[in-house]
Formats: C-alpha cells, structure tokens, sequence
C-alpha cells in the first residue's frame, strides 16, 4: 500500500490510551462486487491519528504507518486506468465501523498493542486490545486478515 511515515514497531506502545473512533479496510473491489476476505486495516483514533496496518513488501512480514491509505485510482481516473480498473479491479477503502467485528470497540481506549511473531519467528502481526476486547492483524502468504481471536501459527513476541 502506500502513504507517508512508516511507525517503527517498537514505538507501537504509543497508541495505548487511545480512543478508537472509526475503523476501515482497504478491500479488493472488481464489477463492483467488494471482496471482504483480506486486506490492510485503518483505525482512525479521537485525537487525529489514523495508523494503517499492511503487509510488507515481502508477503510475509508487518507494515505499519501514521497515514490513511491512498488510493492509486483517485478521479479524475485516464481512460486507460478505467479500463484496467473495469477489467481487472482495484483495491478500496470500505467503512467497517458498524461491521459487527469492530462495533463494540468503538468509543473505546487502546490499552495495549502486541507485537506477534509468525512460526518462522517473523513480526507478521499485532494483538491490539480495546475496551477489553482483542483484535488480531496477521500477515500470511501476502494477505492481510482480521480476526477476533488468536490466529493458528501466530504467537505474542517475547
């Protein structure tokens, strides 16, 4: 994906204390059909801050950044783009605030973010608690995935 400032791992500790007030993910979309299987994760916090959750460039490891995504198809779209866009898709940002994943959580404060490792010792994910509830980002075979409980292969880094 793309955007500005890439947030070092290790300072993912500030958003603890954080108020969750929206959430997006950034979704395959071709013929107007929006895959929800896979992809990067936005949240938008109370005091400005949006930190978007992505995979490397790798496939394999963790990419986060304090930036919104950035849509490479942004009108005014050149003929050429529309018809690559009308054959073959493009990824977008679909609001997930009402989704039924991440309701509850909203309103609520970040109490701590946990870096995960992958089975081969890789900082693949994060354990992100709020409002008492965990959401899990993992990276895996160049996809990004969501789940509200721990993923199989994934561990808290020590």
């Amino acid at each position: 994906m793309n955007g500005s400032e890439v947030l070092p791992l290790a300072n993912l500790k500030s958003l603890s204390g954080k108020r969750l007030r929206a959430v997006a993910r950034i979704l395959f979309e071709h013929g107007g059909r929006i895959d929800p299987g896979d992809g990067p994760l936005e949240l938008y916090l109370d005091d400005g801050t949006v930190v978007l959750f992505d995979g490397s460039a790798d496939g394999e490891g963790l990419r986060v950044q304090y930036a919104p995504w950035v849509d490479s198809f942004e009108p005014p779209i050149s003929d050429e783009n529309r018809a690559y866009i009308e054959q073959c898709g493009k990824w977008s940002r679909v609001e997930q605030s009402n989704d039924p994943m991440f309701v509850d959580m909203l309103g609520e404060l970040i109490s701590s973010v946990e870096i995960l490792e992958n089975e081969f010792g890789g900082q693949a994910g994060l354990q992100i608690s709020i409002g008492g509830k965990d959401l899990w980002f993992v990276v895996a075979g160049d996809e990004c995935h969501v789940h509200r409980t721990q993923p199989i292969g994934f561990r808290i880094k020590c």
